[in-house]
C-alpha cells in the first residue's frame, strides 16, 4: 500500500488528530495542514492545527485560517499527530510538546534533509511542494475535494514554486493544479491575495532591509537583517518580511542570499542558493533543514555572531561547490 493510502487509512479511524506546522510557517506548510485539516473536520473528525509562529498576515484569508492555535489549548488526549514538514520533530517549536505521549506520528515532507522520524512517514523529494504529496491523503478521505480545500493546495502549490517557475516544477505538477482550479481553486485570486495584496510598512520594510544590503565574497554573498527596529520604524510586522532573500537571490553572480531576522527567540536565518550550492547543508549544521536551494535555521546568538558564524559556514560550502568535480547546473528548486 502507498504510503498515502496508509496514513489516509490510519487518519480514518483517529477521533481526535494534530496538525502541526513548522515555526516561520509558510504557503506550503500552512496551506497543506489546512487542507488536511479541512478533509477531516468534513468528515467529523476532531483536527487541532498548531503554528507556533501563528499565520503570516499574507495567508490569513486561507479557509480555516482562524482557527490556528499559537499555545497549547485543553483538549482531549489526541489520536494522533500530523508533522508537516518537519524536518524533526523539534521544528515544530514550542508546540511540539503536545506531541508526547501521542500514540501515532505522522511525518510528511518533501526535504531532503528530513529525519525520517516517526509510526508512518510520507517523504517525497520529487514533489515541487507537499501539497502534491498531501491532495492523495486527501482525495483517499474524502470523495470531492470542496473549492476551500482547493483553495488551500493550490495556495500551497502556488508559493512553494515560485509561480510555476522553479526546475522543481514538473508534470505531476500542473496536473495537480488543473486537478485543485477544476475543483473551484481561482489562480487569480489566490496570486492577488498573496503577491498584491501587501500593506504600505511591509513596502517600507523592504526599503529598510535593501537599503542595509551587503554583498560580500566578490559578490558571491547578499545579506541582509530585518530588526526589531526596523519593524518599529515601519509599523511592519516579521511575518511581512516575506520575500525579502528572494529578491538578494536574483543578483547577478550572488550564489547564496542570507536574510537574518531578530526574533525573540533568536536570529533566524533564510538562506536561498544557486546552482552547486547546498542550502540545506548550511542550515543542518545548525539544527536547521530545507532543500538544496532553500533552507532556514535559528541561531540563539546575538545578531552580529549569528551572522559571523553563518558566513564561515556559507564560506565552507562555496569552497566545497567550487572543489566538486561534478556541479550542478540548473537553477534553484524553490523555497523550503
Amino acid at each position: 500500500m502507498p504510503p498515502a493510502a496508509r496514513i489516509a487509512e490510519a487518519l480514518q479511524s483517529c477521533r481526535n488528530v494534530l496538525l502541526l506546522n513548522h515555526v516561520t510557517p509558510d504557503g506550503d506548510c500552512l496551506g497543506s495542514t489546512l487542507a488536511l485539516a479541512r478533509t477531516l473536520w468534513g468528515r467529523g473528525q476532531r483536527a487541532t492545527v498548531g503554528s507556533a509562529d501563528g499565520i503570516p498576515v499574507i495567508y490569513r484569508f486561507l479557509p480555516g485560517s482562524d482557527r490556528v492555535i499559537t499555545v497549547a489549548p485543553d483538549h482531549d488526549p489526541f489520536d494522533a499527530v500530523v508533522f508537516m514538514e518537519c524536518t524533526t520533530p523539534e521544528r515544530a517549536g514550542p508546540l511540539v510538546a503536545l506531541a508526547s505521549g501521542v500514540p501515532l506520528w505522522i511525518n510528511i515532507d518533501h526535504h531532503v534533509s528530513n529525519s525520517g522520524f516517526g509510526d508512518l512517514t510520507l517523504l517525497d523529494l520529487e514533489a515541487a511542494a507537499v501539497a502534491e504529496a498531501v491532495l492523495p491523503i486527501v482525495k483517499a478521505l474524502t470523495p470531492v475535494v470542496d473549492a476551500e480545500t482547493a483553495t488551500c493546495l493550490f495556495t500551497a502549490l502556488l508559493t512553494d514554486t515560485g509561480s510555476f517557475r522553479y526546475t522543481s516544477v514538473t508534470p505531476r505538477s500542473f496536473a495537480v493544479a488543473a486537478e485543485l482550479v477544476a475543483a473551484g481553486a481561482s489562480p487569480s485570486e489566490i496570486y492577488s491575495q498573496v503577491y498584491e495584496n501587501r500593506p504600505p510598512a511591509t513596502l517600507r520594510l523592504l526599503g529598510s532591509a535593501l537599503s542595509a544590503m551587503v554583498l560580500s565574497d566578490g559578490g558571491r554573498v547578499a545579506w541582509t537583517a530585518v530588526t526589531q527596529a526596523m519593524l518599529r520604524e515601519s509599523g511592519a510586522t516579521m511575518d511581512q518580511s516575506e520575500g525579502i532573500v528572494g529578491m538578494l537571490r536574483a543578483l547577478e553572480g550572488v550564489q547564496v542570499a542570507l536574510l537574518f531576522k531578530e526574533e525573540r527567540e533568536g536570529i533566524h536565518v533564510s538562506i536561498r542558493g544557486q546552482a552547486g550550492v547546498r542550502a540545506h547543508v548550511i542550515a543542518t549544521a545548525f539544527g536547521g533543514g530545507g532543500h538544496a536551494a532553500a533552507a532556514g535555521f535559528t541561531l540563539r546568538e546575538p545578531l552580529d555572531e549569528a551572522i559571523r558564524q553563518t558566513l564561515d559556514a556559507v564560506r565552507r560550502e562555496l569552497a566545497a561547490a567550487a572543489a566538486s568535480p561534478h556541479p550542478p547546473t540548473s537553477p534553484p528548486r524553490g523555497p523550503a
